[in-house]
């Protein structure tokens, strides 16, 4: 399989390797979140070295990166929450202790995916989708009942004049529109449980995502 390199259309046969985090990764980390999450985001899109310091103490199994070559070009965080605080309505920063991870439970029923990032240059060829089965292969390792996230849905901001979040995911769910988040997340056999309404800053979203649930 071919792997892509570089903006300029490189490629590599290098297999992508998916491990733990490790301390000495935070740095390059940091600078893969500077690609994935560049203006008109903001710097809070960006993990702090402390924080990723501390998932790492707190919960390092749910830390991953996939490196191609010498070169990371995914990360994921993931923690342990109670599965009834998990399907409740809630923010990104009440679930994840304002991305401090002070939330994990480690008897949590529900493993929450807390963020995910591929490098711009490396998506499209499997490495968001080998992140996602790594952390439900986790979930199901650690024997909790589901995998819950809460999903961008990215296309949201071309159509909030004329309908609202509800609608636009109801859309998504049914086929009517392509998200280029919510749709794929679909197909891989997460289910919708709800819209969850100012979860986080997020131009493209409008601060909203959906609600989705992989039962195990």
């Amino acid at each position: 399989m071919l792997f892509r390199v570089g903006a300029m259309g490189g490629f590599s046969s290098d297999k992508p390797i998916l491990r733990l985090r490790r301390p000495d990764d935070v740095g390059e980390i940091r600078d893969l979140m500077v690609r994935v999450y560049p203006a008109p985001h903001g710097p809070e899109a960006i993990w702090s070295a402390e924080n990723l310091v501390r998932h790492m103490a707190c919960f390092p199994e749910g830390q991953l990166v996939v490196e191609v070559g010498a070169r990371i070009v995914g990360t994921a965080t993931a923690h342990r929450v109670p599965i009834v605080s998990a399907l409740a309505p809630h923010t990104w920063s009440q679930i994840t202790g304002r991305g401090t991870l002070s939330t994990h439970d480690p008897e949590g029923e529900a493993l929450y995916g807390v963020n995910i990032a591929v490098d711009p240059d490396w998506q499209g060829v499997g490495i968001g989708s080998l992140l996602y089965r790594a952390r439900v292969d986790l979930a199901r390792r650690l024997d909790c009942r589901a995998f819950v996230a809460g999903a961008r849905i990215p296309g949201y901001h071309r159509v909030a004049y004329e309908m609202e979040p509800e609608a636009y995911v109801e859309a998504v769910v049914e086929g009517r529109i392509f998200d280029p988040t919510l749709s794929k997340q679909l197909r891989v056999g997460f289910q919708v449980r709800g819209v969850l309404r100012d979860y986080a800053p997020d131009v493209e979203t409008l601060g909203h995502a959906a609600l989705i649930v992989l039962e195990l």
